[in-house]
């Protein structure tokens, strides 16, 4: 056989062709395991931001949750598990469009219709909408029902909106007898409790509150804040301080250290605190009240009136701003003015205590609508429109004559400038 008469070309030929072929597959397997980690990396990836939002709803740190929720979706968009739960920790962080969205997205991928309708239901309720939603909630969703703790957690939310109180308390209680390690419903039902002046009990549902859930920021303010109010800022100081290394611009943690600086008798220190909260809300109420404290304690009440008269103005039915006012008055020798301000004092600090012993009576076994239209004119009287405004409807609810309670709502809607609802409340109390 005869040689080939370029025997070097056609080895040279064959290794590179055999280089061609072996760089092919490497490119292959390069890709391939390529291939292969990035698609574990999203399922790893996917699976770390599941249980992140997962921990962060345990904690009641909804707004974080749905963040996780958010780069976990876009990560695995067609997931119905994970597009309901993200539609229900939005509701649950209080951003309703975002909610219903997410929900109508669930339903058109051929999510569980039953789901869907319960969630309707809880968005209705958590905004206020109360109507005939807490009704159905209740007949459907026994002490068994594994969802019975997000419905309650949904009354209890409506029913403080709409400043129903003793119906947010027996929520709560609800709540807390199923689940009594969710901290959300200690914390609400230290909340309730503030706001029906029960102080003690409040500062016990906080402190389990706190034990239950010591990462959380609200906990932590309304903690703290009842221990200012029980007159202990070195107790409440750290609590203040923990919530502004984490977030230093928070409104609430600026005044609150503010506050415990004056408290503990650190006047400048608590007058640089404020100012600097004031720098960044002009417009807080609590704000401009403690600075105009913080100047009579330096003996400057012409300043002090400057800042407390701005708080008064803002809210009137608050009586330690008007005593404030009334002292920084007197310290300037306007006895007049100061005068008709203190007989004013003395007539809101009766309205106060008159409208704290009927918020005590008011529960939901009381038939008689008529401590609801007191307890809200009271609150109308003081500046308390909304509480106010709310006590006159849950009247509405009760037993009883309710052309006064109509009539009151009709003055209160035709101060606030909805006519049309001023003469319907009109109209039905011309009925009765």
């Amino acid at each position: 056989m005869a040689e080939s008469p370029f025997p070097d070309s056609a080895n040279a030929n064959k290794r590179r062709n055999f280089r061609r072929l072996l760089a092919f597959f490497l490119a292959l397997l390069v890709l391939a395991v390529a291939a292969g980690g990035w698609w574990l990396w999203r399922v790893y990836r996917a699976d770390s931001l599941w249980k992140k939002a997962g921990g962060a709803i345990e904690r009641g740190e909804f707004l974080e949750g749905l963040g996780f929720l958010g780069w976990y979706l876009a990560l695995k968009p067609q997931d119905l598990e994970g597009l309901f739960l993200a539609a229900r920790t939005a509701r649950r962080a209080g951003k309703m469009q975002e909610a219903k969205q997410l929900l109508t997205r669930y339903e058109d991928m051929g999510g569980s219709l039953q789901s869907v309708r319960l969630e309707r239901d809880l968005l209705l309720v958590q905004q206020g909408l109360i109507g005939g939603a807490d009704l159905r909630l209740r007949a459907m969703v026994g002490p068994d029902h594994p969802d019975v703790t997000l419905v309650l957690e949904a009354l209890a939310r409506g029913y403080m909106l709409t400043e129903r109180w003793a119906d947010a308390r027996q929520a709560c209680s609800m709540w807390r007898n199923v689940d009594p390690k969710a901290p959300m419903a200690w914390f609400w039902g230290g909340w309730v409790c503030e706001r029906m002046v029960q102080v003690e009990l409040a500062v016990d549902f906080y402190t389990k509150a706190l034990e239950l859930a010591p990462e959380n920021r609200e906990v932590r303010i309304a903690f703290a804040r009842m221990q200012l109010r029980k007159r202990s800022p070195e107790t409440a100081r750290p609590h203040y301080e923990w919530v502004l290394q984490r977030y230093p611009e928070d409104e609430e943690g600026l005044l609150g250290l503010g506050q415990c600086l004056m408290e503990e008798g650190k006047v400048m220190e608590a007058i640089a605190q404020l100012d600097r909260a004031l720098a960044m809300y002009p417009q807080s109420n609590l704000a401009l009240a403690l600075r105009g404290r913080a100047s009579m304690e330096v003996g400057e009440p012409k300043q002090a009136e400057t800042w407390l008269r701005g708080a008064f103005q803002a809210e009137p039915g608050d009586g330690e701003n008007l005593h404030q006012l009334v002292q920084s008055l007197r310290a300037q020798g306007k006895n007049e003015e100061a005068g008709q301000l203190d007989q004013k004092l003395t007539d809101l600090q009766k309205d106060l205590k008159r409208l704290n012993e009927l918020l005590r009576m008011i529960g939901p076994q009381l038939a008689d609508s008529g401590p609801c239209y007191e307890a809200g004119i009271i609150a109308l009287r003081v500046g308390r429109k909304e509480q106010g405004r709310n006590l006159l409807e849950d009247a509405l609810r009760r037993k009883g004559d309710h052309r006064p309670v109509h009539q009151a709502l009709a003055g209160y809607y035709r101060e606030s400038g909805e006519l049309e609802k001023a003469e319907v409340q009109e109209a039905l109390a011309e009925k009765r």
